[in-house]
């Protein structure tokens, strides 16, 4: 049986495109700190090439050391915000029907918040958040499952722990909203998730005996 030309050319290409693709897919062998520091713009000074990614390597102490408590401007994180329980004002603030509506959303956004974090020797980061703000969008069922009176709602919500005040606008009933709900904050599940905004320092002076975070 005759091969044509041009699946003899693709029989021929594949070995060297797998060749090239394993290349390219190295494996990180590096410890999580390290892999997280990296992406990040930190350049270690153990390494002998400067990181460059601009304007980050100078977000980052000279060196950095585990067991250590380390602040910046804010933290961030995408998230998950969940919905419990609306305050719908139709008519506007002020002067409008105020309705309570038992209320089922999820959506999608982005938390704000200040805190500190810990590099551990474990390869784990400790955060310890205080206050919570960001935006969201949301969409959810209420009233016997309905979605007009579920409302879409593009939102604004401060908060401490996993507790939000929401407050908005919901786009499919035309009206002002205000939620009381909870979230999951990505950084949570993976530490791959947290960003760290602005400079960062020692919050405490590291202690004689920290290790230094190295490039391994």
């Amino acid at each position: 049986m005759k091969i044509s030309s041009g699946i003899k050319y693709i029989l021929l290409l594949l070995p060297f495109v797998l060749y090239i693709t394993s290349c390219t897919t190295v494996k990180d062998t590096r410890s999580p700190i390290t892999q997280f520091l990296t992406k990040r713009g930190y350049s270690f000074p153990s390494s002998p090439k400067e990181n460059s990614t601009p304007g980050k390597a100078s977000q980052w102490p000279d060196t950095l050391y585990y067991n250590t408590v380390y602040k910046s401007k804010l933290l961030g994180s995408v998230t998950l915000p969940f919905l419990t329980s609306n305050i719908e004002i139709a008519g506007g603030i002020p002067g409008g029907k105020y309705t309570v509506l038992p209320t089922v959303s999820i959506g999608a956004g982005y938390t704000w918040f200040s805190g500190d974090f810990i590099f551990n020797e474990n390869d784990k980061i400790t955060v310890d958040p205080k206050v919570f703000f960001g935006l969201a969008a949301s969409t959810g069922l209420s009233n016997g499952l309905d979605l007009k009176s579920g409302g879409l709602f593009a939102s604004g919500f401060i908060g401490v722990s996993t507790f939000n005040l929401v407050f908005g606008y919901d786009i499919i009933n035309h009206s002002p909203a205000l939620g009381i709900g909870t979230r999951i904050d990505f950084f949570t599940i993976s530490q791959k998730f947290l960003h760290v905004l602005g400079k960062v320092h020692e919050q405490r002076r590291h202690k004689s005996i920290a290790r230094p975070i190295r490039d391994e």
